[in-house]
């Protein structure tokens, strides 16, 4: 796989923060039109979304791939902690351009905040995906903070059992037959009825 493992020493030091200039833009579609209604036109930029799983490889990267494939055509994607090898094959057959993937393998949990933190501040960074164990309150208020920041798309993902955080945005996904089941919740928003997503 030709993704370039990020080295937890600074993302600056490989050279992909030098001499980019982000373009603003308020929504980025989820490539699923249903669920682009529910969220207001698409992902939002700037806020760091929870995404809640009972386990993992349920179809939760096919809901964010279409986004993350359009932003690698013009950006780098940080992936931080993902529980699996990604399959380079499977990414092609979904458009993601592999030389803008970038992985960050942390030995612990303050490393993974610190690559979070930094690809959050990245304007040659898109999009930043995080898998967390467990998250405290005022870490993901941090990440939240550096999210708005720099005006990047992130999305953290944490188990269903984990303490539940003051999202701006909050996705809990369970598994369907070749679909996702996704409650949508929205701060300051009345809750949504489930919305069935076919992948």
């Amino acid at each position: 796989m030709r993704a370039a493992p990020l080295d937890l020493e600074g993302v600056e030091e490989i050279g992909v923060c030098r001499g980019w200039t982000r373009v603003e833009a308020a929504t980025l579609s989820t490539g699923f039109p249903a669920l682009n209604q529910y969220l207001g036109g698409g992902w939002p930029d700037g806020v760091f979304t929870e995404l809640r799983l009972g386990r993992t490889g349920i179809g939760e990267m096919r809901l964010l791939m279409p986004a993350l494939s359009a932003l690698s055509r013009h950006y780098y994607v940080l992936w931080v902690a993902p529980p699996y090898r990604p399959y380079a094959p499977a990414l092609v057959a979904q458009n993601m351009v592999l030389d803008r993937l970038l992985l960050a393998r942390p030995r612990t949990h303050k490393e993974a905040l610190w690559a979070v933190s930094q690809g959050l501040l990245c304007p040659s960074i898109g999009a930043v995906v995080s898998w967390f164990s467990g998250i405290r309150e005022g870490e993901f208020r941090g990440l939240q903070r550096r999210a708005s920041e720099g005006g990047h798309w992130s999305f953290c993902f944490l188990p269903e059992s984990a303490t539940p955080q003051p999202s701006h945005l909050r996705l809990a996904l369970q598994s369907l037959q070749g679909a996702l089941r996704i409650r949508v919740s929205q701060k300051a928003k009345r809750p949504l009825p489930p919305l069935v997503v076919t992948l």
